[in-house]
This record gives structure tokens, C-alpha cells and sequence, in this order.
């Protein structure tokens, strides 16, 4: 039998797990990628909660996060290809008499490649399971629930919030653009088109999705050397190694519990 044995219930794991989650330091991230045919390139920051938790003993044996959400900012910068938008004033030659003909001069108006700067944020609910995983590192025990398979994540209000932070970006961007003022409805179709659901899910879920299957929740950290504490100032200190240390879900009490169990020595 262990020598220490502890254990929380789903109503103390629903305390716990949500807070420790709450602590974890904001995860930043960067990069870049197509949203249809244009390029954008992005960064992002996140902080994460937990929503509710389920402890499901084994067979399934995981810790299930449920209504968690991706709390995020993200930085777009989009180029936009404007070249589709370019052309020429038709030329017009008359003859005129004693000089002969003549000709209005050939003009070409072409459109550059404009940066769009977008920032927008919001956030993505999410459900995700997560095991136990005991490691003894550098003379510290630790336990911390990983994620395992993959996040569930509800992107799609997310990506319309999107969608329309990229519409309003986009249209100040256009109307500063030289000469663009009769293309504008045609240059504004054609960019809008681009922006589906569909589209902006691609570039959306890349980015977002890491930040919940990187997820690493500490549930114990005790070095592997361990004073207890003297009964009376005058007794010495007194130290004990613990040797082994397993976390483990059960229901077999007719509850489920998160259960560590300890072996120690002097």
C-alpha cells in the first residue's frame, strides 16, 4: 500500500483545474499563410479557461475540459494584389484638315499592391481531453495533464467577427488608393468575394488551434527530496525522498476522483 495517498472530487477539480489554467502565462505566436488568393501574414496572443471539468475514470481515462475558451488578439496584415483593377483609356484618332490625323495619347492606369493592417479580437470555445502524466525531472516530481487526440473547436462565429474586422480594414484601405474611386464597388466585390467562411476557417483554425493542443496543465510539482516539517522548534529537520508518485482517475467509490498516490522513504 502507498504510503500517502490524496484525492480531489469533480466539485474540487472544478476549482483547481480552471484556476491553474487561469495562471498559465499568455502563448504568442506568429506566421503567415493565404486567405484565397491573397497573402497574409499574422501574429497572435492567447490566454486560456477552462470552462467546466469532467473527471472520466478509466476505460476512457481522461480529464475533459468543456466550454473552454481561446481568448485571443490577432494582428493581420494582408497584401492585396490590385492589378486585376488596372487598364487603359481607349485612344481616339481623328483627321483633322491641313494637319491629318491625330491621336489622344495612350493612358494605362495601374493599381499597386496595398498592406492591409487588421486587428481584431475575440475568441474560440473549445472542448479538449487531457490524460495524466507523471515524469520525475531534474530531482522534481511532476504531474501534469496533456492533451491527447485532437481539440474540438468552435470557430465559426469567430470567423464571421473576423470576416467583418477584415471588411472595414480593407474598404479604408481602398479608399485611399488613387483613381480607385469608380472601381471601387467592382475592386470591393471582387476582394469581398475572397473573404468566405470557408476561407477565413483556413487561415483561422491554424492559428488558434495550437494554443489548445499545446496545453500542459500542472496538477503536482514537489521536489523528490522533501523536509517535513519539526513538531516542536527544537527537533531537527528531517528529510524523506519520495520514491514514487502516480496519478490516476477512478470511480471505483461511486464518485470520480483525481487520486495521487505516494511511496516514500527516510
Amino acid at each position: 500500500m502507498s504510503d500517502v495517498i490524496a484525492a480531489i472530487d469533480e466539485t474540487a477539480a472544478n476549482v483547481i483545474v480552471p484556476t491553474t489554467v487561469a495562471s498559465l502565462p499568455p502563448a504568442s505566436t506568429s506566421g503567415s499563410g493565404n486567405l484565397g488568393p491573397f497573402s497574409v501574414s499574422w501574429n497572435a496572443t492567447a490566454t486560456l479557461s477552462a470552462g467546466t471539468v469532467d473527471l472520466i475514470p478509466p476505460p476512457t481515462d481522461v480529464i475533459r475540459l468543456n466550454n473552454g475558451r481561446v481568448n485571443y488578439t490577432l494582428g493581420l496584415s494582408l497584401s492585396l494584389d490590385l492589378s486585376f483593377l488596372n487598364f487603359c483609356l481607349p485612344q481616339v484618332c481623328v483627321t483633322l484638315p491641313f494637319i491629318g490625323r491625330v491621336c489622344t495619347p495612350r493612358i494605362c492606369i495601374t493599381f499597386p499592391t496595398i498592406t492591409v493592417p487588421v486587428s481584431h479580437s475575440s475568441f474560440v470555445a473549445f472542448t479538449v481531453d487531457l490524460r495524466l502524466a507523471t515524469a520525475l525531472v531534474a530531482g522534481n516530481w511532476n504531474v501534469d495533464a496533456i492533451v491527447v487526440g485532437v481539440p474540438s473547436l468552435v470557430l465559426g462565429p469567430a470567423a464571421t467577427a473576423l470576416i467583418a474586422a477584415i471588411g472595414v480594414a480593407v474598404t479604408a484601405a481602398l479608399l485611399l488608393v488613387p483613381f480607385i474611386g469608380p472601381l471601387l464597388a467592382l475592386a470591393s466585390a471582387i476582394i469581398f468575394g475572397a473573404f468566405t467562411i470557408a476561407n477565413v476557417l483556413n487561415l483561422l483554425g491554424p492559428i488558434v488551434t495550437p494554443f489548445v493542443s499545446g496545453l500542459r496543465v500542472p496538477i503536482y510539482q514537489q521536489p523528490q527530496m522533501f523536509q517535513l516539517l519539526a513538531a516542536t522548534p527544537i527537533d531537527p529537520a528531517v528529510l524523506i525522498r519520495l520514491d514514487s508518485v502516480l496519478a490516476s482517475l477512478d470511480g471505483s467509490a461511486g464518485e470520480d476522483e483525481l487520486i495521487l498516490t505516494v511511496d516514500v522513504s527516510p
